[in-house]
């Protein structure tokens, strides 16, 4: 079914509409933001001009008061003997000075014939009148008085309003001085406010446009809000009208601005929220009031959003008809693909038959027709081919799958493997990152006290790599079984594989024989990653000794063995790179550092609950990312790895001691001091038998392979008996040997497969009761203990 929204022609006239859009839309904008920068200069220039004329016309108007004050004082210095001289003066000033609302003389004692006192001109109801007041004290604590008295200066006092006229004024005061510097009176002249109210009410400021005249102080002389006047501050408004923060802190800045004699603009905004206004203040000269004027910038923007508006309904008519435009030639130029969809649409369903358009022109909707056409024929014979090609790739699946149950078959994967051992936990895992990978574990119980574990990982990926795990394991399970010797295994299997090695393949491996007797772990390790102990504390170690090199990657190379003693209950870890060269979108890698984490933080899980958890953690850390290599792991717990309970000799110096030479020839002093203190003591001769055997052995042994030098060194045997348990202890200062982790040799193997050595301590552990050995002081120390 056609749908408009995915239609060609809708999408190029969108496309068309949106262009154009664009355009109109970056038009207006830069347009708008030139306008709106000219409006507010221009309004910047109308704002300063505005307020500079209203303060000039302040200052001019205060200048005449200023004049007519000083034109009084100096008629007050020349001397006025009677006071109807003043009240003439001073009648003649006022109807020469309309602006002027009262005159006043107040002369000091003893000046003049009616001093003290003050003469006054005022008006009443349009009539200039004059009164003279008698002598008081009040007039002399007045600011019009005691402020030019005190300061000896012209003085203009704060504005106030005058309740006798109802009306606000301000008051400019001159002291006269006489000829000796004295003062003999003060001359004042009243103006009114009402002619500067006005004066500013008449500018040009638009519908929301104020005008605020302020005293020296901060108190309203002047403002569109009457109550204002002569009652309220600046800092009084801000307060009342809920103004705290920023806001009042901005608008007390703006009238310490505007009071500091300073002329300029700000930028004021009462809250985030409300639009900015800007204020423009200058100072008036005479008085150092601040006359202010704020113009709304929504007030100044107004014209520049009606144009705008107008301007967006031109452009939305403009957007109207391209629409019909572009639909026009859209709808032309579609109509032959329109044709040819259909045709295409029935060619995808199969049909090969289908009819394609005739070609009317040879245009590009004419050589796209003729493309088609070859494309269905070449379609039609792709399909056959490809059909073939897809039963014999499923024929190959399914051997790799045949081949991944197999692959798997190998591994052991039985858990758990010894359900009899209740003292044993062994888990281990493999998933490979294809069908079939080149990772291998293997165990296998050598007898009661060894348990045999390995790991390995083989270069490369796929068929090959599992075919080399497959030979490598076998190979490595039958020679240790045979010798029973890790490095042994390792030298043999590494001969084998290096042979006619035409791939040049290898398998990096670690593998060991654990005693669960004593906790005792012999391995070597071709090339492969150390293993991690974790103890039931949560402590973790890696077995960071050297390896050898790789399996298979040259001949002739002989590997050694390397021990380490595992506490009872820690947990031995092995596992392949897959693991900790996990790797997620963004390059980083599992690490070992994060593998030892997730092992610490769960140090009581068993074998199988740990290797799940870094597993959930591989995958939590990839993340959904492709997994690059097999991932294999190994663990091994168990639980009767303790030291054995060594044997403490009495408390009591021994029964006897003896102490020989590292010589072959000190044999027949151990003989005879052995028999000789046997008979003493009481020891039946067939025990005697045996400990001389026992201690021939391992003396034989001492003197053959303990040192290393040449020198004499003592080794001191002494012996206790207690009832019927005899002990004995023998030192040697040579290179440390423990008899006691030495494998058992398997004597029911052929001699061919027997390996060399470890037949003496085999004796001594079926002669004896009892054998411990301990390191101390760098010596050795073997005790024996044998019951008759």
């Amino acid at each position: 079914m056609w749908n408009p929204a995915k239609s060609l022609v809708w999408r190029l006239a969108i496309l068309i509409l949106g262009g154009a859009g664009l355009v109109l839309a970056a038009v207006l904008v830069s347009s708008t933001i030139a306008q709106q920068r000219q409006l507010v200069k221009q309004q910047q220039q109308q704002g300063d001009s505005l307020t500079l004329a209203a303060v000039n016309r302040i200052d001019a108007l205060l200048g005449r008061v200023v004049s007519t004050a000083n034109s009084v004082s100096v008629c007050m210095k020349k001397g006025l003997p009677t006071a109807q001289d003043a009240e003439k003066l001073l009648a003649d000033l006022m109807r020469k000075s309309p602006e002027i609302n009262g005159i006043s003389i107040a002369a000091v004692h003893g000046t003049t014939d009616w001093a003290p006192g003050v003469i006054s001109a005022y008006r009443d109801n349009g009539t200039v009148r004059t009164r003279v007041a008698p002598r008081s004290q009040s007039h002399q604590i007045e600011d019009w008085y005691y402020l030019p008295t005190h300061l000896g200066r012209n003085v203009w006092v704060e504005p106030y309003f005058d309740h006798t006229s109802g009306r606000s004024s301000v008051t400019y005061s001159v002291p006269v001085k006489g000829a000796d510097g004295t003062i003999i009176g003060v001359v004042t002249c009243e103006l009114s406010l009402e002619g500067i109210r006005e004066m500013l009410d008449s500018l040009d400021l638009g519908e929301a446009g104020i005008a605020t005249l302020v005293s020296a102080q901060g108190v309203y002389i002047s403002h569109p809000i009457r109550a204002f006047e002569m009652r309220e501050t600046v800092y009084s408004v801000a307060e009342s009208m809920g103004d705290v923060g920023k806001p009042l802190e901005s608008l007390i800045a703006l009238s310490r601005k505007m009071l500091s004699g300073e002329a300029g603009m700000s930028l004021y905004r009462r809250s985030p929220k409300d639009t900015p206004s800007y204020v423009y203040y200058r100072t008036v000269p005479a008085t150092g009031w601040a006359c202010s004027v704020t113009i709304p910038e929504q007030q100044i923007l107004a014209p520049l959003r009606r144009q705008n508006t107008l301007n967006l309904l031109i452009g939305l008519s403009g957007m109207v008809l391209l629409l019909g435009a572009a639909l026009a030639v859209a709808f032309s130029l579609t109509r032959p693909l329109h044709e040819l969809a259909g045709a295409a649409g029935r060619l995808a369903t199969g049909d090969f038959d289908a009819p394609l358009p005739k070609v009317r022109h040879n245009d590009e909707i004419g050589r796209l027709t003729s493309s088609f056409a070859r494309m269905r024929e070449e379609l039609h014979s792709y399909i056959e081919e490809l059909t073939t090609t897809t039963a014999a790739k499923e024929k190959i699946a399914s051997e790799l799958a045949i081949a991944h149950q197999i692959q798997l078959g190998i591994v052991p994967k039985l858990f758990p493997p010894f359900p009899e051992r209740g003292d044993l936990d062994l888990f281990a895992t493999l998933e490979p990152a294809r069908e079939v990978g080149g990772d291998l574990y293997d165990f296998t119980l050598l007898d009661e006290d060894h348990l045999y574990v390995a790991i390995g990982d083989v270069s490369g990926k796929g068929v090959p790599a599992s075919l080399l795990m497959a030979v490598g394991k076998t190979l490595l399970k039958s020679t240790i079984q045979a010798v029973r010797d890790p490095a042994r295994a390792m030298t043999m299997v590494n001969d084998e594989l290096s042979a006619d090695n035409e791939s040049c393949m290898f398998i990096t491996a670690f593998c060991g024989i654990l005693n669960l007797r004593t906790g005792q772990l012999t391995f070597a390790n071709a090339g492969h990653n150390p293993p991690l102990i974790i103890s039931q504390s949560g402590d973790t170690r890696f077995l960071t000794r050297r390896p050898g090199p790789a399996l298979g990657a040259m001949c002739s190379v002989r590997y050694q063995n390397m021990d380490v003693e595992l506490e009872n209950g820690e947990l031995l870890l092995l596992y392949t790179d897959g693991v900790t060269e996990a790797m997620n979108a963004k390059g980083e890698l599992f690490a070992e550092d994060r593998m030892a984490a997730v092992a610490a933080a769960n140090p009581k899980a068993n074998t199988q609950q740990l290797i799940r958890t870094i597993v959930g953690a591989v995958t939590a850390h990839a993340d959904g990312f492709e997994q690059s290599d097999d991932i294999t792991m190994l663990a091994v717990r168990s639980t009767t790895c303790r030291a054995i309970e060594a044997p403490q000799p009495p408390s009591r110096q021994a029964d006897s001691t003896i102490e020989l030479n590292n010589k072959r020839e000190e044999l027949n002093n151990l003989v005879e001091w052995l028999e000789g203190e046997g008979e003493k003591l009481g020891i039946p001769a067939h025990t005697v038998m045996a400990l001389n055997l026992a201690l021939e052995e391992w003396f034989i042994n001492i003197v053959s392979y303990a040192f290393v030098d040449h020198n004499l060194h003592r080794i001191p045997i002494r012996m206790w008996r207690d009832d019927n348990t005899i002990l004995i202890q023998i030192e040697d200062e040579g290179q440390p040997f423990d008899p006691c982790a030495q494998l058992a040799p398997d004597t029911d193997a052929p001699l061919e497969h027997r390996r060399i050595g470890g037949l003496g301590i085999h004796f001594i552990r079926k002669t004896m009761d009892l054998m411990h050995y301990r390191r101390e002081r760098n010596r050795n120390i073997l005790t024996l203990a044998k019951k008759f």
